[in-house]
């Protein structure tokens, strides 16, 4: 009975050692966060000029700089926002670089946001920053569990604004020729 409890009792504590950091996969195991949006009564074309005009109003891009297929009703660009991480006593500003997609239909539109990386003192995608083996590293040392914590934090959470941003965007009523 004694050597049970002590299994429960270290299975416990190594479990909640363990952090967990939960970003969406695709089937290649890149981190890919998608929905699609309903989008009652606009058009194709109508959620196409929003998908441009989102890279406009948001990121101050030329609507000839962003990557457009008027056939797929698709919009494509990479940007960077800048976070900055607070963990073991210091803040380091670091830029977040992504690829954001927009695809259009009649009512509804999906967009992506996909190979993520930070940019530091050095390259580093999303995917192997918080892989296997950095989370397994980071339960024996706690200034680096921190660190990893900070990063997913922020990285979460500017993720959130992007997704935000979009479905303000996108829900703007389009731009209609005057009648004048």
């Amino acid at each position: 009975m004694k050597k049970i409890l002590l299994l429960l009792v270290l299975t416990t504590f190594t479990m909640s050692a363990q952090q967990k950091f939960d970003f969406p996969l695709n089937e290649n195991g890149q981190i890919i966060f998608s929905e699609v949006v309903s989008a009652e009564g606009k058009n194709k074309d109508d959620l196409f000029n929003n998908s441009k005009m989102f890279f406009v109003n948001i990121y101050k891009e030329t609507q000839d700089k962003i990557k457009q297929d008027k056939e797929a009703y698709s919009v494509t660009d990479t940007q960077y926002s800048f976070m900055t991480i607070k963990a073991n006593g210091s803040e380091t500003k670091v830029k977040l670089f992504y690829t954001v997609s927009i695809m259009s239909k009649d009512g509804k539109y999906k967009y992506e946001i996909k190979n993520i990386f930070i940019k530091s003192s050095a390259e580093t995608t999303v995917e192997k920053m918080f892989d296997k083996l950095a989370s397994e590293k980071a339960v024996d040392n706690p200034k680096l569990m921190e660190t990893l914590k900070a990063y997913y934090a922020e990285i979460n959470s500017t993720i959130e604004t992007i997704k935000s941003d979009i479905k303000k965007e996108m829900a703007k009523s389009s731009a209609t020729k005057s009648d004048w």
